[in-house]
């Protein structure tokens, strides 16, 4: 049986952070900001976070891709930097730390790319996933067929369409009956 105390853990003791960064928050889905929370409650100082989208997904009650969506929401609004599987950095704006002086130096040390201050935030976050989107319907358009194509895309472009099963249009052969 979990108990509150097991289902949230006791967060390492942080002492300082800033957080005038949620002054340029985007408008981004709903999941996203629920990971924030969450990663903002866990986050060790200097905002290292360990935790798997599966962890996310079972503390927040969701299916794991929701917990994966609102993580990309985060990382494309760079409130969350990605360093491997499993860990992740909340951006030094936005992170604890154990002194005004490491939160600071973290700060410093921000590329002035991902730095949340700036007036055009929204858009660079809107452009952002409009780049995402379009990098994930290449992929998914790459994917058809070796040339890039899906097949009946590519006959009705060249005036050969043809009537083809519905296996043989997914690229897939045909499946053979069962023998009884």
């Amino acid at each position: 049986m979990r108990t509150a105390a097991s289902a949230n853990p006791e967060p390492p003791e942080l002492t300082y952070g800033t957080f005038n960064g949620f002054a340029y928050m985007p408008a981004m889905p709903g999941i996203a900001y629920r990971v924030l929370f969450r990663l903002l409650g866990t986050q060790e100082p200097g905002g290292r976070c360990l935790v798997t989208e599966e962890e996310l997904a079972e503390a927040l009650d969701v299916h794991r891709s929701m917990a994966g969506r609102g993580l990309q929401a985060l990382i494309l609004a760079k409130l969350v930097f990605r360093q491997a599987k499993g860990i992740y950095f909340l951006n030094p704006m936005i992170s604890g730390a154990r002194s005004v002086t490491e939160h600071l130096e973290a700060i410093g040390t921000l590329d002035p790319e991902d730095r949340l201050d700036v007036d055009d935030y929204q858009e660079r976050y809107d452009a952002a996933v409009a780049q995402a989107e379009r990098e994930k319907k290449e992929k998914r358009l790459g994917r058809r067929s070796p040339s890039g194509t899906s097949k009946p895309a590519k006959a009705a472009r060249e005036g050969t369409a043809e009537v083809l099963s519905l296996s043989t249009a997914r690229g897939r052969s045909r499946r053979r009956p069962s023998r009884s």
